[in-house]
């Protein structure tokens, strides 16, 4: 049998199975397989009887394809750990799985989510936690909506029952304090639209729920809306028995993020010192502002001494003294969304101490440069350098405007001018080369965003930060008597 006439009965038999005419589709691969058993077509196999849950002979399909110790794709490695998985090849299932180098926000998404379910039944509960938080750091998938689904995924049913009671490293909380926990727990306020259930959902759930099912992705099914307006007091009840699995495992996730921000907050202090001994005061500020802000109890008056930063915190209390509200109103940036209201109506309304401050300057140059006074975000960005003569904040900003002007010569003096330390980090670096090609640059916040809860690589800002805190950390922590 040649290529092409290979190719089109695999073409047939995926048609076929499109159709819904799966005994005619599984019958032409079994065929196929048969007379002319090559990759191409055990490939196929894996797809067809994977859809069809025959998983068993869809791994056997697998075993073929890897005994070639050829390098499959992606999608091909996908096919077989899903295979494996259902089969009841969970170690094998799990190693495919964690071999994958994904390429794409999904397949990051997707090796993830099967990593963690994978992991918690082989009972290696602390993995499995960090691979499902690991999911919530990529985007969402919409067409089986992950960041739902894992609320429910019945082989995550033991792991969020552990979760309350599991050990967290000051590491962990470190490398996921900035999960977007909120906005995952908002996504899942609502019951609808109903979670897609798997085949081992279907497995634990009550019988009756079956016949309102129907198939949707490769191993998946949903609601059948003809199958709802047949029986529309059963559809309510299954609604019901997704809410109430949801519920308790929502609390936990909901506990987990308090846990993790308070381990995290902890230490903006201690942050604080780290990075203003290092010269990274513009991150150093951040930290003190996040204690500020963030930790019950804190205030100025009973900071730590922290000589490098004592003109700031001099400059704060100064500020907190006059006007309490408009301290709190600068470093909290409430107007960071209205900055037309904040030049015009709040700045000028705020007493002096706090309307000539860094921070006032710094706020005033964003609002300006948001609403396109390039001019006015210069001049009030570089006499925030000139208050702040070390942080990075203004100095970077001032100097970003300047090179869109063309303005090189002062754009050079005025990075030249930041500490040893904060050359070294990504955005100087990518300044600098820029200034120097004679090039514009900008600021932007995918490539660095700025962290809710700010750890020391202050979103990757300062690579390896993180790291470096926390062996220094372990060097200065005595041994047990």
């Amino acid at each position: 049998m040649s290529q092409d006439e290979i190719a089109s009965q695999i073409e047939e038999a995926i048609a076929l199975l499109e159709i819904g005419l799966n005994d005619d589709s599984a019958d032409l691969i079994q065929r196929l397989l048969a007379t002319a058993p090559c990759a191409e077509v055990h490939s196929a196999a894996i797809f067809i009887f994977n859809r069809l849950g025959r998983f068993i002979r869809a791994s056997l399909s697998a075993d073929v394809l890897l005994a070639q110790k050829t390098a499959l794709p992606t999608d091909e490695l996908f096919r077989i750990a899903l295979a494996f998985n259902f089969s009841g090849r969970l170690q094998e299932a799990y190693d495919i799985e964690k071999s994958i180098s994904p390429e794409t926000n999904d397949q990051s998404l997707v090796r993830l989510y099967g990593l963690a379910c994978k992991a918690n039944r082989l009972g290696r509960h602390e993995d499995a936690l960090i691979h499902l938080l690991g999911c919530f750091s990529f985007q969402n998938d919409s067409s089986w909506d992950a960041h739902r689904k894992v609320f429910l995924d019945s082989e995550l049913s033991s792991l969020w029952e552990k979760i309350p009671a599991m050990p967290l490293t000051l590491r962990q909380a470190m490398r996921y304090c900035n999960v977007p926990f909120d906005e995952i727990l908002a996504l899942n306020e609502s019951l609808t639209p109903l979670r897609c259930v798997d085949q081992f959902d279907v497995y634990a759930m009550p019988a009756k729920f079956h016949p309102l099912l129907q198939p949707v992705h490769a191993t998946c099914f949903e609601l059948s809306p003809t199958a709802e307006a047949m029986n529309p007091d059963l559809a309510v009840e299954f609604a019901s028995w997704q809410g109430a699995v949801v519920a308790p495992r929502l609390e936990a996730f909901r506990a987990l993020r308090e846990r993790i921000a308070a381990m995290v907050l902890d230490q903006q202090l201690t942050f604080t010192q780290f990075q203003a001994v290092r010269g990274r005061f513009g991150c150093a500020r951040n930290h003190l502002v996040c204690h500020l802000l963030q930790n019950p109890g804190a205030n100025l008056a009973n900071l730590p001494d922290i000589p490098s930063l004592r003109f700031l915190i001099e400059e704060f209390r100064a500020q907190e003294a006059e006007c309490p509200e408009s301290f709190r109103t600068l470093i909290s940036w409430a107007y960071r969304g209205e900055p037309e209201k904040f030049l015009r109506d709040v700045l000028p309304e705020m007493p002096l101490i706090n309307r000539t401050s860094g921070y006032a300057l710094l706020a005033a140059g964003c609002m300006h440069y948001r609403l396109g006074d390039t001019a006015a975000a210069i001049e009030s960005w570089s006499a925030c350098a000139r208050k702040w003569p070390l942080d990075e904040a203004p100095i970077m900003n001032a100097a970003m405007l300047l090179s869109g002007e063309k303005r090189w010569d002062e754009a050079t003096r005025l990075i030249y001018l930041l500490p040893d330390e904060c050359m070294k980090s990504m955005l100087w670096k990518r300044a600098d080369h820029a200034i120097r090609e004679r090039r514009t640059f900008s600021l932007s916040s995918k490539a660095n965003p700025t962290p809710r809860i700010p750890t020391p690589t202050f979103g990757n800002l300062y690579s390896g930060a993180d790291e470096e805190f926390l062996v220094e950390r372990k060097q200065f922590t005595p041994m047990a008597c």
